[in-house]
């Protein structure tokens, strides 16, 4: 590709003051001044132009981060050059999609503008069509060119949408390849499954009564035949047609954690990230088997006891294949890897099939 304008035309003017005279050092710098912000073309895009403020306007939200984690001005320059590479291509990559949809399919119907307009009128205004148009105006903007640019994006992500759609099934074979050969992202540490359930000391009750409380409750769980007896003794309101007869239903009426609409379900937690008295029951555990309440003395705050069940342990290493959860991730992963490459593969066709020069 051509650069439009080479960076030895931007300096032959000053090189051409140099040899008829020394020029001062403020005129040095307001020459630099010039040459570095002076507004140009830097890109053309199957006949659209692209001006250089308008990448700038890309890369400004991310200049105040790459200046607080560069190490020297040299990389903050590095990093913004880059940066501003990736939006220009970026940037032209777009104006190709548009050129393609437009001379395969002619204008985008005015119906799906007008109601991608409406819609923000009304999600992000209250449907005050006023106040949309002064936000507009205050971000330098006009109705007309916010909707050529509302047409714009619209075309694009439909166009992109589609090259996607073309690359998500994913095959066991290929699954199975990915896996392979990135088992490193599927390695995972040990973990353990449990639900539990929580007692809160009431506020009209003693810390006794509370403790008796909790070992009543686990009673109930350990032994399911006696959760109604032990229900009916604290009054426990069970809801008409209900049946409490597993560790879930017991958690979901009593617990008082956030735990409690799941059935008391934590999940698979890593067992670096729990107490070490939670994992040193959890591993004299069997699973299905139910813990005696554990106190837990909070600072400041009353006692709280846990009962426990383990569900499931795994040790650490690589997740298989055959777990749900596991086969989901790769396929995920696999789909992305596939989309990325089908969108790259037909932009590097749009880059050969339409005019395009970018100032490099």
């Amino acid at each position: 590709m051509k650069s439009l304008l080479p960076a030895t035309l931007l300096l032959t003017a000053t090189l051409a003051q140099a040899q008829l005279r020394k020029p001062t050092l403020e005129e040095t710098a307001a020459q630099r001044w010039t040459e570095t912000n002076q507004d140009k073309v830097v890109g053309i895009a199957a006949g659209t132009p692209i001006i250089l403020s308008e990448v700038r306007r890309q890369i400004e939200p991310i200049a105040g981060q790459a200046k607080a984690s560069a190490k020297s001005d040299a990389e903050f320059f590095a990093t913004l050059a880059r940066a501003s590479q990736e939006s220009l291509q970026s940037m032209a990559d777009r104006q190709l999609v548009i050129a393609e949809f437009k001379a395969e399919r002619g204008s985008l119907p005015a119906a799906y503008i007008d109601g991608d307009i409406e819609e923000t009128i009304r999600r992000d205004y209250a449907g005050d069509r006023n106040r949309f148009v002064a936000s507009l105006r205050a971000a330098g903007m006009t109705p007309l060119s916010y909707r050529k640019f509302i047409e714009d994006r619209i075309i694009f992500e439909s166009m992109v949408s589609n090259i996607r759609r073309t690359a998500t099934d994913v095959g066991p074979g290929r699954s199975k390849e990915f896996y392979e050969k990135n088992i490193d992202l599927f390695t995972r540490d040990e973990q353990v499954h449990f639900r539990q359930i929580a007692v809160t000391q009431g506020a009209a009750e003693t810390a006794e009564a509370a403790a008796l409380r909790a070992a009543d409750w686990a009673e109930a769980a350990a032994h399911p035949e006696r959760m109604a007896a032990l229900l009916a003794k604290h009054k426990v309101a069970v809801p008409a047609g209900a049946k409490v007869e597993t560790f879930a239903d017991l958690a979901k009426l009593v617990s008082s954690d956030d735990y409690a609409a799941r059935g008391g379900d934590a999940g698979w937690l890593s067992v670096s990230n729990l107490t070490e008295r939670i994992v040193t029951t959890l591993r004299g555990l069997a699973d299905r088997q139910v813990s005696a309440p554990l106190r837990f003395d909070i600072p400041g705050a009353k006692p709280v006891w846990f009962i426990l069940r383990r569900e499931g342990w795994r040790p650490r290493g690589a997740a298989p294949l055959s777990e749900p959860d596991v086969l989901a991730d790769v396929e995920n992963r696999v789909r992305n890897v596939a989309m990325k490459e089908a969108v790259d593969e037909w932009l590097q066709g749009l880059r050969a099939k339409h005019h395009l020069q970018l100032d490099r």
